[in-house]
């Protein structure tokens, strides 16, 4: 059992049964900062390092993170075309700082935009896969 943060370097294999809940599993984790009040910066999967306001790609059926650690005061909404928030499967959206969790649901739509309420400039578009259009 392990109870803290655990840094592997390597490979890293597992044998044995998980025991826990499939749905906590996170397929992708971000890091945000910030460039200024211009632009968020992403560090994590699709070899982004510091990356200005990349889009991004979800899957539906997964489970992501973002952990804001942008200063505090660039507030990080998940939301939909609209300009309005969208929650659905969203744990945390619009916070300054900590972990935005997003359980993409089937019925999302095929996309969305992630953006700082504080700053419009700060954002851009999630493409959510498959696409579900007739």
């Amino acid at each position: 059992t392990i109870s803290t943060n655990v840094s592997i370097g390597g490979t890293l294999t597992v044998s044995g049964t998980y025991e826990g809940n499939l749905s906590d599993a996170v397929t992708s984790r971000w890091t945000l900062g910030a460039n200024g009040f211009s632009h968020y910066t992403f560090t994590g999967p699709g070899g982004l390092s510091n990356t200005d306001d990349p889009k991004i790609y979800l899957a539906r059926g997964q489970n992501y993170e973002f952990v804001n650690n942008s200063g505090g005061s660039h507030p990080f909404q998940i939301q939909q075309s609209n300009g309005s928030a969208y929650n659905t499967g969203v744990t945390n959206n619009g916070a300054s700082s900590g972990t935005i969790k997003f359980e993409v649901p089937f019925s999302a739509p095929n996309t969305l935009q992630y953006r700082c309420t504080n700053h419009g400039s700060m954002g851009n578009t999630i493409i959510v896969f498959p696409d579900l259009s007739p």
